[in-house]
Protein backbone atom coordinates (compact mmCIF):
# COMPACT_ATOMS: atom_id res chain seq x y z
CA UNK A 1 0.00 0.00 0.00
CA UNK A 2 1.69 3.29 -1.00
CA UNK A 3 0.41 6.95 -0.86
CA UNK A 4 -0.36 9.29 -4.05
CA UNK A 5 1.96 11.91 -4.78
CA UNK A 6 -0.09 14.11 -4.09
CA UNK A 7 -0.58 12.60 -0.56
CA UNK A 8 2.81 12.81 -0.02
CA UNK A 9 2.92 16.62 -0.60
CA UNK A 10 0.04 17.66 1.83
CA UNK A 11 1.73 15.07 4.58
CA UNK A 12 4.81 17.38 3.99
CA UNK A 13 3.23 20.38 3.95
CA UNK A 14 1.36 19.85 6.72
CA UNK A 15 4.60 18.75 9.12
CA UNK A 16 6.24 22.20 7.64
CA UNK A 17 3.16 24.30 8.23
CA UNK A 18 3.18 22.85 11.97
CA UNK A 19 6.81 23.83 12.30
CA UNK A 20 6.53 27.05 11.19
CA UNK A 21 3.98 27.94 13.55
CA UNK A 22 5.85 26.24 16.62
CA UNK A 23 8.90 27.90 15.65
CA UNK A 24 6.80 31.65 16.68
CA UNK A 25 5.06 30.06 19.25
CA UNK A 26 8.75 29.15 20.68
CA UNK A 27 10.05 32.45 20.25
CA UNK A 28 6.90 34.56 21.77
CA UNK A 29 7.10 32.47 25.03
CA UNK A 30 11.19 32.71 25.40
CA UNK A 31 10.47 36.46 24.86
CA UNK A 32 7.69 36.42 27.83
CA UNK A 33 8.23 37.92 31.56
CA UNK A 34 9.29 35.56 33.78
CA UNK A 35 8.51 36.42 37.18
CA UNK A 36 10.31 34.36 39.95
CA UNK A 37 8.00 32.09 41.99
CA UNK A 38 7.86 33.32 45.89
CA UNK A 39 8.93 31.61 48.81
CA UNK A 40 6.08 32.11 51.19
CA UNK A 41 6.54 29.98 54.34
CA UNK A 42 9.03 27.01 55.14
CA UNK A 43 6.94 24.57 56.91
CA UNK A 44 9.26 22.56 58.50
CA UNK A 45 10.92 19.29 57.89
CA UNK A 46 10.11 15.58 58.40
CA UNK A 47 11.77 11.85 57.80
CA UNK A 48 14.89 12.52 59.01
CA UNK A 49 17.44 10.17 59.02
CA UNK A 50 20.95 9.48 59.00
CA UNK A 51 23.60 7.40 57.83
CA UNK A 52 27.71 7.44 57.55
CA UNK A 53 27.99 10.93 56.13
CA UNK A 54 24.77 11.41 54.68
CA UNK A 55 21.23 12.91 56.01
CA UNK A 56 18.46 12.30 54.36
CA UNK A 57 14.96 14.42 54.88
CA UNK A 58 11.61 16.24 53.32
CA UNK A 59 11.67 19.69 53.55
CA UNK A 60 8.00 21.26 53.35
CA UNK A 61 7.30 24.56 52.33
CA UNK A 62 4.49 26.84 50.55
CA UNK A 63 5.55 28.45 47.34
CA UNK A 64 3.94 31.02 44.83
CA UNK A 65 4.23 31.28 41.08
CA UNK A 66 3.03 34.32 39.77
CA UNK A 67 3.83 33.04 36.26
CA UNK A 68 0.42 31.94 33.99
CA UNK A 69 2.75 28.57 33.05
CA UNK A 70 3.67 25.40 35.36
CA UNK A 71 7.31 25.59 36.39
CA UNK A 72 9.52 22.74 36.49
CA UNK A 73 12.46 21.87 39.10
CA UNK A 74 14.92 18.75 37.42
CA UNK A 75 17.15 17.34 40.53
CA UNK A 76 19.87 19.59 41.51
CA UNK A 77 22.55 20.44 43.68
CA UNK A 78 23.66 23.32 46.56
CA UNK A 79 26.89 24.08 48.04
CA UNK A 80 26.18 24.80 51.57
CA UNK A 81 28.69 26.68 53.76
CA UNK A 82 28.55 27.93 57.19
CA UNK A 83 30.70 30.56 58.82
CA UNK A 84 32.74 30.59 55.22
CA UNK A 85 33.28 27.01 55.52
CA UNK A 86 32.11 24.20 53.36
CA UNK A 87 29.97 21.94 55.23
CA UNK A 88 27.92 19.68 53.04
CA UNK A 89 26.18 19.47 49.35
CA UNK A 90 22.68 19.32 49.37
CA UNK A 91 20.67 17.07 46.48
CA UNK A 92 17.08 17.53 45.16
CA UNK A 93 16.07 13.84 44.63
CA UNK A 94 13.11 14.36 42.82
CA UNK A 95 11.66 16.76 40.09
CA UNK A 96 9.32 18.65 41.45
CA UNK A 97 6.18 20.78 39.39
CA UNK A 98 5.03 24.23 40.82
CA UNK A 99 1.55 24.80 38.99
CA UNK A 100 1.09 28.16 37.23
CA UNK A 101 -0.94 31.04 39.11
CA UNK A 102 -1.52 29.08 42.20
CA UNK A 103 0.02 29.03 45.82
CA UNK A 104 1.10 25.28 46.28
CA UNK A 105 2.60 23.63 49.36
CA UNK A 106 5.54 20.97 48.40
CA UNK A 107 7.70 18.88 50.54
CA UNK A 108 11.12 18.05 48.72
CA UNK A 109 12.87 15.23 49.30
CA UNK A 110 16.35 15.77 49.78
CA UNK A 111 19.90 14.64 51.08
CA UNK A 112 22.71 16.30 52.24
CA UNK A 113 26.19 14.61 52.04
CA UNK A 114 28.65 15.87 54.79
CA UNK A 115 32.28 16.86 54.46
CA UNK A 116 34.69 15.83 56.45
CA UNK A 117 35.05 16.70 59.93
CA UNK A 118 31.31 18.14 59.78
CA UNK A 119 29.93 16.23 62.76
CA UNK A 120 32.59 17.86 64.90
CA UNK A 121 31.30 21.36 63.45
CA UNK A 122 28.00 21.04 63.91
CA UNK A 123 29.23 20.22 68.05
CA UNK A 124 30.91 23.21 68.12
CA UNK A 125 28.39 25.03 66.27
CA UNK A 126 25.44 24.09 68.54
CA UNK A 127 26.97 26.78 71.38
CA UNK A 128 26.74 29.80 68.85
CA UNK A 129 24.03 32.54 68.94
CA UNK A 130 24.24 32.21 65.00
CA UNK A 131 26.08 30.87 62.46
CA UNK A 132 26.30 32.27 58.64
CA UNK A 133 24.85 30.06 56.62
CA UNK A 134 25.11 30.23 52.58
CA UNK A 135 23.52 28.13 49.86
CA UNK A 136 25.25 27.97 46.23
CA UNK A 137 24.90 26.43 43.16
CA UNK A 138 22.75 26.02 40.00
CA UNK A 139 18.99 25.13 40.19
CA UNK A 140 17.83 23.21 36.88
CA UNK A 141 14.35 24.38 35.91
CA UNK A 142 12.12 25.38 32.98
CA UNK A 143 8.83 25.71 31.34
CA UNK A 144 7.67 22.56 28.99
CA UNK A 145 10.55 21.25 27.54
CA UNK A 146 13.19 24.43 27.94
CA UNK A 147 15.41 24.09 30.44
CA UNK A 148 18.10 26.29 31.84
CA UNK A 149 20.34 25.96 35.08
CA UNK A 150 19.41 29.58 37.47
CA UNK A 151 22.44 30.46 40.04
CA UNK A 152 21.39 30.61 43.62
CA UNK A 153 23.32 32.14 46.32
CA UNK A 154 21.29 32.56 49.61
CA UNK A 155 23.36 33.85 52.11
CA UNK A 156 21.33 33.97 55.92
CA UNK A 157 21.84 34.01 59.72
CA UNK A 158 20.36 31.51 61.43
CA UNK A 159 20.47 30.32 65.27
CA UNK A 160 21.68 26.35 65.13
CA UNK A 161 19.53 26.13 68.59
CA UNK A 162 16.04 25.98 66.29
CA UNK A 163 17.43 23.81 63.93
CA UNK A 164 17.99 20.61 65.99
CA UNK A 165 16.34 17.99 64.31
CA UNK A 166 16.11 15.83 67.53
CA UNK A 167 14.84 18.39 69.86
CA UNK A 168 11.50 17.40 69.05
CA UNK A 169 12.24 13.28 69.95
CA UNK A 170 14.04 14.26 73.58
CA UNK A 171 12.41 11.90 76.16
CA UNK A 172 13.57 14.39 78.72
CA UNK A 173 11.39 16.94 77.49
CA UNK A 174 8.48 18.45 80.02
CA UNK A 175 5.27 19.28 78.03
Amino acid sequence: MTLSKNKKRLIRFSTVRGILFIIPLLTFMSCAPFKEPVFKSFDGQEGFSMDEGKINFTLKGTIENPNWYALKVKPSMLEVTIDGKKFANVFLDEKMKIKGKQTVSLSAPMHAELEDGAMMRMMGMALKDSVRLNLAGDVKGGVFFIYKKFPVNITRSVSPKGLNPMKSMNPFKKD
